[in-house]
């Protein structure tokens, strides 16, 4: 699945950002976009991540995730 993610700027100054891994993520970046739109002081950046970097630990109980770094990217 797909993990979207919005940085969020108003006169150039970073505010921060949204991230949404719910099954509508796209949509609702959408919704987000559009209702920042309305406001010329905003701008955003869309990111996408469909891969990610898993650190892991191997040991007699089997193999557990210690840590996840998504990968984003810019979409169009």
């Amino acid at each position: 699945m797909k993990i979207y993610r919005i940085v969020v700027r108003q006169d150039g100054r970073l505010l921060g950002h949204f991230e949404s891994e719910v099954p509508w993520a796209q949509e609702a970046i959408s919704i987000i976009e559009a209702e920042l739109a309305k406001n010329s002081s905003f701008q955003f950046e869309r990111l996408v991540a469909e891969e990610e970097r898993r650190l892991v630990q191997a040991g007699p109980e089997g193999v557990r995730v210690l840590n996840r770094e998504l990968i984003f990217k810019p979409t169009p």
